[in-house]
């Protein structure tokens, strides 16, 4: 890799080389591939790390004297978040049990508010989609109320090698809106129905069509 641009802040190039190294890097390391010296490296490392941006491990030892650290950029360690919940999904894939989801998913509404009981069905609609967002996602109704859009799923980057998670969530929004007291149900959740977005299908009481006219209808 090149030396340090003139110019442009070493703090940064060194935090842009650990965000592109395939693997962790050691001071020589980074040293070598920023024409630093090995001290000015430690420095900067030092501020990178009380602010997050890097982690570092040490390595084992192979002879005398003390280990060596490693460094890599902190975004591509997993958080604490993303490990218990792979575990919890892991096991839940173990289980095999269809309540599993369910009890998950209780257990996580638990951990919210308690939802106030609606006055109106377009009211538990907008305090589920609130919920989902305190719980981290992106979520918006649509204008009729008879869907959830939801995006930013703080699991997206683990839900495909454990898709429980996506189960987890349909049974969560369901106790969500069954905590509102309005008679609405979840009749799907379509995973990725857009590219980072899923579409919670919601079956209202209140809107029910006096008359459904397919095409088929039209052409007979």
């Amino acid at each position: 890799m090149d030396a340090l641009t003139p110019g442009r802040d070493s703090r940064a190039q060194i935090a842009d080389l650990l965000a592109n190294s395939p693997e962790p890097l050691t001071v020589d390391a980074i040293s070598e591939h920023t024409g630093l010296h090995a001290n000015t490296v430690r420095n900067h490392l030092e501020v990178l790390l009380a602010k997050e941006v890097v982690t570092r491990e040490s390595t084992e030892r192979t002879g005398r004297g003390r280990p060596r650290w490693i460094y890599q950029s902190a975004a591509k360690v997993p958080s604490p978040y993303q490990i218990l919940a792979s575990a919890l999904s892991t096991q839940l894939a173990q289980i095999k049990d269809p309540l599993a989801a369910r009890s998950a998913a209780e257990l996580w509404v638990e951990a919210l508010p308690a939802l106030p009981i609606a006055a109106s069905p377009d009211e538990a609609v907008a305090e589920a989609t609130d919920a989902l967002n305190r719980l981290g996602f992106t979520a918006e109704a649509t204008a009729l109320g008879d869907a959830i859009h939801v995006s930013g799923c703080p699991y997206a980057d683990i839900v495909e090698a454990n898709p429980v998670i996506c189960e987890i969530h349909t049974a969560m929004l369901s106790t969500l809106l069954a905590n509102t007291g309005q008679p609405i149900a979840v009749t799907s959740m379509e995973v990725w129905s857009r590219p980072g977005m899923c579409t919670a299908r919601l079956q209202r009481t209140d809107q029910q069509p006096s008359r459904i006219i397919t095409p088929e209808e039209i052409q007979s």
